[in-house]
């Protein structure tokens, strides 16, 4: 009864969801030739995955294609050959199981992840009467190459799942879930909510880490392995500002640290759109006109127009005199600092991101009038 509840509870695990036609071989095959289960990484996202095996041109699938978030598809069923290993023998003999995430990263498998997989598997073995060892449980990175002996990876020789595929949690959790116990939740796991390998993220992001089991003493926020924030409060909370970034993938890592000094780390891939800046101000209106002739406190008022402003600065030949940090952005010059004569009056509003647009006008300033001569002395 136990074996066929376990049946039961894969059936709820794993989605339905077809590999193409021409993407595994359609022969039958007996239980009894299924004698191992290859782990794998697919190098990208779960929804990539799917689709790549749907695709007719793949010419490649896994039977199960296992989510960051334990989500699971059935791709190939499992008395038939998919093509996952880059064996043929292996493949005959074999299951697959792709797993979201990169080999070469730290963090992109989660605990979710390897519970549901692992659960999967402990069904699997439970099923092909397997013993759950590394001799039955093998990464592609152990398949032998069939055409070199003594290589491996397949014939492509790959290396998934790689270093940070964690082996002893994964079949201590398959060991568990086959004896019918629940694995024990993590002292400390981190996970980053709202947050998806090949996301798409553009503007200011809040970008959350979410420790589980003990509180950490902090929470490390690094972008492309460089250290951008440490945050010790709760929310876990850091403003990434994607503007300031180059366009493209982006390796996001959360780092949470207990007070004992255990680390717990989850990463991300992601690619950041920078936002279009936002256009220049625009100087409509300017007061003094061009070539006008001035004298003593002149007011300058420009009006402005177009994106946001920032600041208005007044440049007096060539050299800045005044700024205005708010609207309505009203200056004044006073002529006596300057001799009489031609000068260069030059307007400058300053918008988002730097970027500026400037009025030159140039004008001459008049001498200020002669004092009257002073009056005669009495009885002069």
């Amino acid at each position: 009864m136990r074996h066929l509840g376990a049946l039961a509870a894969s059936a709820t695990l794993a989605l339905p969801i077809p590999a193409a036609w021409s993407n595994y071989s359609h022969q039958h095959r007996t239980a009894s030739s299924v004698r191992l289960v290859v782990v794998h990484v697919t190098e990208g996202s779960y929804r990539g995955t799917v689709r790549w095996f749907r695709n007719r041109a793949a010419r490649a699938s896994a039977n199960y294609v296992v989510g960051r978030d334990g989500q699971i598809a059935h791709m190939v069923p499992d008395s038939n050959v998919a093509w996952h290993a880059g064996n043929g023998w292996v493949n005959a003999h074999s299951i697959g199981i792709e797993h979201e995430g990169y080999a070469e990263l730290d963090g992109t498998f989660t605990d979710a992840q390897y519970r549901a997989s692992a659960r999967l598997l402990a069904t699997l073995l439970r099923r092909y009467h397997l013993p759950a060892d590394r001799r039955h449980v093998i990464g592609h990175n152990e398949v032998p190459d069939p055409n070199h002996r003594g290589r491996f990876g397949g014939f492509a020789h790959h290396t998934d799942p790689g270093a940070y595929w964690d082996w002893p949690r994964y079949m201590t959790y398959v060991r568990d879930y086959r004896a019918g116990r629940t694995p024990p939740p993590r002292p400390l796991d981190v996970t980053m909510p709202g947050l998806e390998l090949g996301q798409v993220v553009t503007g200011l992001f809040a970008w959350t880490a979410e420790p589980t089991g003990e509180e950490p003493a902090y929470v490390d926020f690094f972008v492309d392995g460089d250290l951008r924030a440490t945050i010790d409060t709760a929310p876990f909370t850091y403003g990434w500002d994607t503007g300031v970034e180059k366009s493209g993938r982006h390796v996001l890592t959360a780092r949470a640290v207990g007070f004992d000094g255990r680390r717990a780390v989850t990463t991300v891939v992601v690619t950041s759109q920078s936002s279009p800046a936002p256009p220049p101000p625009v100087i409509e209106l300017f007061e003094p006109v061009r070539d006008a002739v001035v004298s003593g406190v002149v007011p300058i008022e420009p009006e402005l127009s177009g994106g946001p402003v920032a600041r208005v600065e007044l440049w007096i030949d060539g050299v800045l005199t005044g700024t205005a940090d708010t609207a309505p952005w009203a200056l004044t010059w006073d002529t006596s600092a300057v001799a009489a004569g031609p000068h260069t009056l030059a307007i400058r509003a300053v918008g988002a991101r730097g970027r500026a647009a400037a009025v030159i006008v140039p004008l001459t300033v008049q001498p200020p009038p002669e004092a009257p001569p002073p009056p005669p002395a009495p009885g002069g």
